[in-house]
């Protein structure tokens, strides 16, 4: 079994490709190696100049307080980013460091904060750092300006912080003075409710218990007193009425005997007319000081007619003793003056003094009774607190419940207040977060653009790349035939004699010359690239192109 040829690369073929399209791949790759020099030598340099700003944590531990700023630190920088590429932060500092000189007259304020914003980089990173880049054409102000963008991110930090904190506290403490206005009007309102309900609390129940019991206790002592009074005074009024049935016996019998002794019948009528009218009238007058006191119009009429009854009465007497006198009788014979007399006040001064005892016992019931109704009152205004009292309990349970929820507010807000001002402090003293720029800016020794390191390596990659591709596309594209190989594949049969170009000793000499004119001209192009290339290197190219410009100057000035 036969074994299949495993296709090789022909290496020769493509040397001889090259050396075909030599002239075209030196071109090629000369011209954009001499582009890559060119660009380095002659573009304008621009420098960068780069911050590493890390973020500190706070130096107090948060164990002992706690921060009240709460935005995450990439909000902030967001922020602070905002701020420093603002058009008014970047013209501060475009006035600041000069930066663009040659732009200020062409451009608008606007247009040159927008060229520095493309100039400024912020690389914000997941962990607590981040970069501040800038990129400008002369190394001494990219400098100052990236530190000074630094300066700023950190003053920004602590100003913003700050603010945050003091703000906090602030509003908290608003808060906290409003709620203890509205804690105090609570605690007005249960002092109100209290005072005005003050018996009727759920603490007084209890004495108002006692109380009622205590009155209704007198109650019932007011009642046996006033039971006996009423005893004593019916006792009284019926020791009065014997009184006044002994006093009217009396009295008549008196009559009787007067009637005796005085005969004739018409002075005798008269007399006891008369009597009957004195004693009528005091026995009216002892019944109504049973009711009314010495004071009353009634009692002061009848005091009036007695004493005039009294007086006709004296005189009639007096009459009456002359009578017998002229008759030879002797008024002390008679033994009215003597005995029934005597006997007649004496029943009325215990009359008088049992009505006076019956006025005193009255005046006692009465003052008992108002003292009841006054009890009375008094248990039934008591009896009503103690009725209202679950209203009042249950009202006062609301308002305290209240109160308690916004003194239990109060308090935590107190405490929140009280945190938020330590961190306002910690924030003053600059204790919290804040950034601290470990990595300043420093003065760039080599341009950032063109970069050497990067523009050289990428002359010679791509110079050599399209020589080779370009050689390669226009061998691919071409129809000639170049090997014996190409006529055979192509035209199916097989190649006898092979005839080299025919020429002269003098073409031949004539195309050495010119190959190697044209080889030496390439190389020393080439070994000028070189020398360029090492004076890119070595970092002497500014010296190189104050020297070329010199030389430059000097040719025009002399054409």
């Amino acid at each position: 079994m036969a074994t299949q040829a495993t296709p090789t690369i022909d290496i020769r073929k493509y040397l001889f490709i090259i050396k075909r399209r030599a002239v075209l791949s030196a071109t090629i790759f000369l011209t954009v190696l001499t582009v890559g020099v060119a660009y380095c030598l002659f573009w304008p340099p621009m420098y960068q100049a780069s911050c590493l700003v890390l973020v500190q944590p706070q130096k107090v531990p948060t164990e002992l307080v706690q921060a009240t700023v709460t935005t995450k630190i990439q909000e902030r920088l967001q922020i602070i980013t905002q701020q420093v590429l603002s058009r008014s932060r970047l013209m501060e500092i475009i006035e600041r460091f000069n930066l663009y000189p040659h732009m200020k007259d062409k451009l608008a304020p606007d247009e040159l904060a927008q060229l520095m914003r493309k100039d400024i980089s912020i690389k914000i990173s997941q962990k607590n750092y981040f970069t501040i880049e800038f990129l400008y054409s002369d190394p001494q102000t990219v400098a100052a300006v990236a530190n000074a963008l630094a300066a700023f991110f950190v003053d920004s930090n602590l100003r913003i912080r700050e603010e945050d904190a003091v703000g906090t506290a602030r509003f908290l403490s608003r808060e906290l003075e409003r709620m203890k206005s509205q804690l105090q009007e609570w605690e007005g309102r249960i002092t109100e409710f209290k005072e005005r309900h003050l018996q009727e609390l759920p603490e007084a129940q209890e004495k108002n218990l006692f109380i009622i019991g205590q009155f209704q206790n007198k109650d019932v002592q007011l009642s046996g007193i006033l039971q006996g009074e009423r005893t004593r005074l019916d006792g009284l009024e019926k020791e009065l009425g014997t009184e006044q049935f002994r006093e009217e016996q009396l009295k008549l019998h008196r009559e009787e005997l007067q009637r005796r002794q005085g005969g004739g019948g018409g002075g005798v009528g008269a007399k006891n007319q008369e009597e009957t009218t004195s004693k009528a009238i005091r026995s009216e007058l002892e019944r109504l000081l049973v009711i009314y006191t010495e004071d009353h119009p009634d009692i002061l009429r009848l005091k009036t007619h007695l004493a005039k009854a009294e007086a006709t009465e004296a005189e009639k007497n007096a009459q009456k003793a002359a009578a017998l006198l002229a008759k030879g009788i002797q008024p002390a014979d008679t033994p009215d003056k003597d005995a029934e007399s005597v006997a007649l006040d004496s029943v009325r001064q215990s009359r008088e003094r049992i009505a006076t005892r019956i006025r005193e016992h009255q005046a006692r019931i009465d003052a008992v009774i108002q003292e009841r109704a006054e009890v009375a009152a008094e248990i039934e205004q008591v009896r009503k607190r103690i009725e209202n009292g679950p209203a009042v309990a249950e009202r006062l349970v609301e308002l305290t419940r209240g109160y308690e929820a916004l003194k239990v507010a109060f308090e935590k807000l107190q405490g929140k207040t009280l945190d938020a001002s330590l961190s306002a402090n910690l924030e003053r003293t600059q204790r919290g977060e804040q950034f601290e720029v470990v990595d300043p800016a420093e003065v760039p020794d080599a341009p950032f653009r063109p970069s050497v390191k990067r523009a050289l390596p990428a002359s010679l990659g791509l110079g050599l790349a399209l020589a080779l591709g370009l050689s390669l596309g226009l061998n691919f594209l071409d129809t000639s035939f170049t090997s014996v190989g190409q006529l055979e594949r192509q035209g199916n049969f097989p190649v006898l004699v092979v005839i080299p170009p025919l020429t002269t000793a003098a073409e031949r000499n004539r195309k050495r010359f010119w190959t190697s004119l044209v080889a030496t001209c390439y190389g020393a192009y080439f070994l000028v690239l070189l020398g360029m290339v090492g004076i890119l290197v070595t970092g002497r190219a500014q010296a190189f192109k104050n020297i070329f410009l010199k030389i430059f100057k000097f040719f025009h000035l002399v054409t």
